[in-house]
């Protein structure tokens, strides 16, 4: 037998379909899958209510209780409500902090391969997928350990190392082929043989509580987005996805012609840009693009019934902050937009695969340099040019950018397919009458405050905004039922008459309830 192994942590909403003669053995969305039941939330919420509390503790319990009340509540609130099960899981005694879409080690950088090695040492939230990985593939003919980026990285480690010796070893995917050199350095991968010209098989969008289906949207591998144009890349696209509807990133500039994208059986197109002016969009690849151009094409997609999802890359050399306003400017006009709804924002990279297809896209942004040294599994090219915001102002910069367009309209989860594709609710234009809990927000009840004190507390916490509110004990339990629209008086019937409008407006305004028609 020859098994295709997914390891901990990738996009675990979309699922592999692996090539004839071999099995496929997922274990980064049994692992989700596993953490995310109802029985181990309610295991590991139970633990930590049993223990003296702490902060630390607290913390982690308010994010497990809260993921516990948005289950059910829409497939967006379950992937923050993940998300947080992920955060609260990962112990500052173990090698790696888990999100839904990234993994950073307790030491040292997925980018440093020693750094890789020494977390793979540690206990990790996935050491029960890890411990029973050797006993599964034991008597097997070969394990081929499917990388598609860094994220993996720690987990794959410790698989190779927990590998039978008897078994055959392989190292393969997208971000091995890239850094094969290195990887196959590493003491953990030493065995490891890296097969060439291994094409990406075909992913599937899938809830998680749900078994892939011939229905099922598949995800066009990233490197799509570079092949031929025209009718080669519909015919291209068909083959690949054997005639099913698909979803992806793409090009900005594939707005343009949209109908290649029906024709290739789009669902939705997932694009990037770095800038809005008053007349063209500037792509990742500083292609300066007609915003008419983008209107008239998304148009054309919208009356297909093709979706497009919009991400905003900041930080581009040369983009400075009267960049920043423009933008903004821009995305507060809905009369010309290109795309249904913005994901996020996420810092500008130009990555080593990019810079390996083609450098001359690196130049048009600037002066490609080199990154540092000790960074032997670096993901992208630094590019120096004049009027770029400085590196140690761009967190702050994201997360300020990420508050105000958060305001407007929820972001997403996270960079997963499922988040891309999942349905957001449309702007209601008749007056809202009633009151619910905001969608992501759940009010909870705590043995202990958050500063670790022995007084049992409710809170409010939004996993959208971040909010986290200590509630009044009296109003609390009362709200905490209420995910279904009710009108004022019976949503807020412990305060008094004269001030419920203002306790409302105030509950509102910090995301703990949102107003909707009945």
């Amino acid at each position: 037998m020859k098994w295709w192994v997914l390891p901990p942590h990738r996009d675990v909403t979309r699922v592999l379909e692996t090539p004839a003669g071999w099995q496929p053995l997922d274990l980064a969305r049994n692992f989700v899958r596993r953490v995310f039941s109802a029985e181990s939330l309610a295991a590991e919420a139970q633990a930590r209510e049993g223990a003296p509390p702490t902060p630390q503790s607290m913390r982690e319990l308010l994010l497990l209780r809260v993921a516990q009340g948005l289950r059910g509540r829409g497939a967006i609130a379950e992937l923050r409500a993940l998300g947080a099960v992920l955060t609260a899981l990962s112990s500052p005694s173990h090698g790696v902090r888990l999100r839904l879409d990234d993994v950073e080690l307790e030491t040292g950088t997925t980018e440093r391969s020693a750094d890789v090695e020494r977390a793979a040492s540690l206990p990790t939230p996935y050491s029960h997928e890890v411990a029973t990985f050797a006993a599964r593939v034991a008597g097997a003919e070969r394990v081929r350990l499917w990388l598609e980026r860094d994220l993996q990285l720690p987990a794959a480690v410790a698989l190779a190392r927990a590998c039978p010796a008897e078994v055959a070893l392989e190292v393969a995917g997208p971000f091995a082929r890239t850094h094969r050199e290195v990887l196959a350095r590493m003491p953990s991968f030493q065995r490891a043989t890296f097969p060439e010209h291994v094409p990406s098989p075909r992913c599937r969008v899938v809830p998680l509580d749900a078994e892939p289906g011939r229905d099922d949207v598949v995800w066009l591998p990233d490197g799509s987005r570079d092949d031929e144009a025209g009718a080669a890349m519909v015919e291209r696209v068909r083959a690949f996805t054997d005639g099913a509807r698909w979803a992806g990133h793409v090009l900005l500039d594939a707005l343009g012609t949209p109908d290649l994208l029906v024709k290739s059986g789009c669902h939705t197109a997932v694009v990037e840009f770095c800038a809005i002016t008053s007349d063209h969009v500037v792509d990742i690849d500083h292609q300066w693009i007609p915003r008419e151009r983008l209107q008239r094409g998304f148009e054309r997609l919208r009356a297909a019934g093709v979706g497009v999802v919009a991400e905003w890359w900041v930080g581009a050399p040369g983009m400075d902050a009267s960049v920043l306003d423009s933008t903004l400017a821009a995305l507060e006009d809905e009369t010309s937009s290109f795309f249904d709804h913005l994901a996020g924002v996420r810092p500008f990279h130009f990555s080593v695969e990019r810079m390996a297809r083609n450098r001359d896209v690196a130049h048009r942004w600037g002066t490609p340099g080199s990154p540092p040294g000790d960074r032997d599994l670096c993901r992208s090219v630094p590019i120096e040019r004049s009027g770029t915001i400085p590196a140690s102002q761009l967190q702050e910069v994201l997360t300020s950018l990420s508050g105000r367009l958060s305001s407007r309209a929820p972001l997403s989860p996270g960079r997963v397919a499922g988040a891309f594709l999942a349905p957001r609710a449309s702007l209601e234009r008749e007056p809202a009458t009633h009151l619910r809990l905001d969608s992501d927000c759940a009010v909870v009840r705590l043995p202990a405050s958050l500063e670790g004190g022995s007084t049992p507390s409710w809170y409010a916490a939004n996993l959208r905004t971040g909010v986290v509110l200590a509630m009044d004990a009296r109003l609390a339990p009362e709200l905490s039922g209420r995910t279904l629209p009710a009108p004022l008086a019976e949503v807020l019937s412990m305060v008094p008459d004269a001030r419920r409008a203002k306790w409302a407006e105030t509950l509102v305004s910090k995301s703990i309830l949102e107003r909707t028609r009945g």
